[in-house]
């Protein structure tokens, strides 16, 4: 159950980054509000907490907070994209370049902290390179227009794993200086004062209630994915977890997209987003 809540939680956000693009509202005042709500209620969860935010006091603090604000800008300078890339190529592809992301902090694991890999994941490492391939619209454009659609699936790739590789070294080098409650805290914080000085200086901070409105009902399944999946983890395996929640999601993404957005795909893409199951189920 706390998987299928997780993955629709996941799906649930594409909508709304969907509904944002349909009715041309603004994405950083959407987005900052989500934040908003994200980094009240992690810093609450910290002051209820049982266990010390820090077992080590301040001392040595600076690293873990220099990467929970690099992650800050990542996470929210990504959802910009993910919402623009929901819009001009549909919330299946989208979420499926996401999903495929998953290469790069294996790739992390695999590279710089020496874990191996099976015969299984290498394949699914080369399949994710296919599978991005194919899922990219109007390949020959690229190369002459920085701003195509395409281009947005490659950076939306690159932002998800950048994002969940700088998470994976906070896990390995800095869980124990600093709580992870703590850490999402400011890496939420960050992107909540990157929305806030954007919206500040592009119109004074002028938010309206619609925006208000969309931003709290993204920041709500944002919490909620992180809650099902940490409930889903306490009760079944990481592997059976994580690949599940992947695969339903891009499904749930894909079957929303066809059905609510009349999303339309290419045969090469419906190839690519049948690769990308595949690939998750490999690398996992």
């Amino acid at each position: 159950m706390f998987i299928i809540l997780c993955a629709a939680s996941s799906v649930l956000i594409a909508h709304f980054f969907k509904v944002i693009e349909s009715r041309k509202l603004s994405t950083i005042n959407v987005l900052t509000v989500n934040y908003l709500i994200a980094t009240s209620t992690a810093f609450f969860i910290v002051y209820l907490h049982d266990t010390p935010a820090m077992p080590n006091g301040f001392e040595g603090l600076g690293t873990p907070l220099i990467l929970a604000f690099f992650v800050g800008i990542i996470f929210i300078a990504n959802f910009f994209v993910y919402s623009k890339s929901v819009d001009y190529n549909g919330v299946g592809i989208s979420v499926a370049a996401m999903r495929i992301s998953l290469l790069l902090p294996v790739l992390l694991s695999t590279l710089w902290y020496l874990e191996l890999l099976t015969f299984a994941q290498w394949l699914g490492v080369i399949l994710v390179f296919v599978t991005l391939f194919l899922l990219l619209p109007n390949k020959r454009k690229m190369l002459k227009e920085p701003f195509s659609a395409a281009w947005l699936l490659v950076l939306l790739f690159l932002g998800t794993g950048v994002g969940d590789a700088s998470l994976k070294i906070y896990e390995v080098e800095f869980s124990g200086m600093l709580s992870k409650e703590l850490f999402m805290a400011f890496v939420f914080l960050t992107a909540f004062l990157v929305g806030v000085t954007i919206v500040i200086a592009k119109n004074r901070g002028k938010i309206s209630k619609n925006e208000w409105l969309l931003g709290a009902a993204i920041g709500i399944p944002n919490l909620l994915t992180a809650i099902f999946l940490i409930a889903a983890l306490q009760q079944m395996n990481g592997a059976i977890v994580y690949s599940a929640v992947n695969l339903l999601t891009v499904l749930g993404a894909t079957l929303l997209g066809v059905i609510r957005w009349k999303d339309r795909f290419t045969k090469i893409q419906w190839f690519g987003i049948l690769l990308t199951l595949v690939s998750i189920l490999l690398l996992i």
